[in-house]
């Protein structure tokens, strides 16, 4: 009963995503659906009628011409529309399911830049993407070519039961008692290959996220060995995969070949009581020759329903997938009381009482409190999930805090637009992330409209014009995160470079130099000195040797801050961040 309201409720998702005009076109389309098929249920009796006209004629010698061709033109006529509106049908199906496919598809996209950053960081890229690919594609066929020929086998297995009734109501029974049967069948194999088709679903979202790990990753496998692990990996998804979709598609096959036997029952037992009816004069020639032609009809949406069934199934499999994600929840909404002018920000940083924790009931920030001065470097430090990444987050409103404050020059962060507090920032993280496109477009993408004037200086500022302008291309080479001729280091320099041309008041650095050799770490070093000139900074250091000049050093341990000063304040202090910095460790 869960299943069918799911199912259901899918489809009035479904129905109130299409447009109101296209709903209209649909509708339109049902009805000459309906005629037409209508028109081919009625072809039989009057080819009977002919046959009957034709049988008399040839008893009585006299034949009428002009009634056996009108007839036959009527024939005509009714097969010429049975058949021929399928092509206007089918144009207009494909544009109202690729409009609906262009609306979900904007969506998707809309939700992925609004979604929660909690969905994100727990939902596998490959699964994702699946929902909007695979899934929303297969929806999409589904709807295009199936929906339509699903009504309209269904209407024209109606109109044939109705004129077989009119007909003749006994050889009718046939039909009327073993079709019931047949859909009762057929509705127990859709039941269980249901639940197939949804686990299939699931199955290749999960070996498309293996799959784009490995491709993402193929350096790291083969740096660590791990080939043979993730191969392992692979063949274990890999035969979940072949499995759920060979039983799916092993018991949907039942579907077609089951139809085709009850209609061949019932057209097995049509032709023996037919032709004793009509060695009995109880059924003219005509009648039983429209039977014949009743017979061999239906099995054509008898067929098509099964298939159709099937296909609408899958679909409907996806479209809950699809939705499932269009569902999510979107970041809060926002209400913004203040509004923050960039080119006056001081770059005043503070938090006050922050209490924060990614999982409901399991707190990470119990109490966290301090003051970054405008133009001051602040270095963040402490073992591995002490909490570094957690508080610039926050900073970011990439999260929202459970309780406290954090204020930029005194304005509330939760009182403006998250976009207009971000654009006061800018980040450099550990991890580069370059897109496909060319190096100017990589570098310029940190400032709306970007001259190339200003392209090329932020390059210079940061050392990297000299490897840019040695490429083929100069700045207009292509590059991607995938496939490049550049390496890690110079990779990170343009992400440098990203973020020096949006000249932000304040800057956000999570090891920014990480990625480099000792030469190339100097020279940005100093770069990034002058940038940093006049901001406020905040550096996430796991090198402590990076972060000694910081005019305040916070140490982090389990989400809170247990110590904070300078370097030799610190030091002095003979605490936590002495007895780690004295000892070599990595600050993870």
């Amino acid at each position: 009963m869960a299943e069918k309201k799911k199912k259901s409720g899918v489809i009035r998702r479904i129905a109130s995503d299409i447009s109101s005009k296209d709903r209209a076109v649909f509708v339109g389309l049902i009805i000459i659906i309906g005629i037409a098929k209508l028109c081919l249920s009625i072809a039989p009796r009057i080819s009977g009628q002919i046959t009957d006209d034709l049988a008399n004629s040839a008893e009585t010698g006299v034949f009428d011409n002009g009634f056996i061709i009108s007839r036959c033109a009527l024939l005509a006529f009714l097969f010429f529309i049975g058949y021929g509106v399928d092509g206007v049908v089918n144009r207009y199906m494909v544009r109202i399911s690729q409009k609906l496919s262009q609306k979900l598809r904007d969506e998707a996209q809309r939700k992925l830049n609004h979604v929660r950053m909690g969905f994100l960081d727990t939902h596998p890229v490959g699964d994702t993407l699946s929902r909007v690919t695979n899934d929303l594609v297969s929806m999409s066929n589904s709807f295009e070519s199936t929906v339509s020929n699903l009504i309209g086998q269904l209407i024209l297995l109606l109109g044939l039961i109705i004129m077989m009734i009119v007909t003749n109501f006994k050889l009718a029974l046939i039909y009327l008692i073993v079709l019931p049967l047949g859909f009762s069948f057929t509705a127990l194999v859709l039941k269980k290959t249901n639940r197939l088709f949804r686990v299939q679903n699931q199955t290749m979202g999960d070996l498309n996220a293996l799959v784009s790990d490995s491709y993402a990753n193929h350096m790291l496998i083969k740096a660590y060995g791990c080939e043979g692990e993730k191969q392992g990996s692979f063949d274990e998804s890999n035969k979940k995969f072949y499995d759920t979709y060979v039983k799916s598609r092993f018991l949907s096959g039942f579907v077609i070949p089951l139809s085709v036997m009850i209609n061949n029952i019932a057209y097995v037992g049509l032709c023996i009581i037919g032709g004793i009816m009509l060695l009995n004069n109880k059924l003219t020639l005509g009648e039983f020759q429209a039977f014949i032609f009743f017979g061999n009809m239906v099995g054509t949406p008898l067929s098509s329903l099964s298939s159709s069934m099937n296909n609408i199934q899958t679909g409907l499999t996806s479209a809950e997938r699809v939705y499932e994600l269009l569902d999510e929840e979107d970041e809060p909404e926002e209400h913004p009381a203040a509004n923050i002018e960039v080119e006056k920000v001081k770059g005043e940083v503070t938090f006050s009482h922050v209490k924060f924790g990614y999982i409901e009931d399991k707190q990470l920030m119990s109490d966290v409190s301090f003051t970054a001065e405008p133009g001051q470097t602040m270095a963040i430090v402490g073992p591995s999930g002490a909490g570094k990444t957690t508080l610039i987050n926050l900073l970011m409103r990439f999260y929202e805090i459970w309780d406290g404050k954090i204020l930029v020059d005194g304005i509330g962060a939760d009182e403006v637009l998250k976009s207009e507090l971000r654009s006061v920032f800018g980040m450099v993280l550990q991890d580069t992330w370059i897109f496909d496109g060319t190096i100017a477009d990589n570098i310029g993408y940190g400032k709306k409209n970007a001259t190339r004037e200003e392209i090329i200086n932020a390059a210079k500022l940061v050392q990297c014009d000299s490897f840019i302008e040695k490429l083929p291309d100069g700045y207009d080479t292509r590059i991607s995160e995938e496939n490049s001729a550049l390496s890690a280091g110079e990779k990170q320099l343009i992400a440098i470079a990203r973020a020096v041309i949006s000249d932000p008041k304040i800057l956000i650095l999570d090891e920014a130099t990480s990625q480099v050799d000792t030469k190339t770490e100097s020279l940005i070093t100093q770069a990034m000195e002058r940038m940093m000139e006049g901001r406020t900074s905040f550096i996430i250091a796991h090198r402590l040797y990076t972060i000694r000049n910081a005019d305040k050093i916070i140490f982090m341990v389990d989400g809170d801050i247990k110590e904070v000063g300078s370097h030799d304040e610190l030091l002095a202090k003979r605490g936590l961040y002495a007895a780690m910095y004295e000892s070599g460790a990595s600050m993870g």
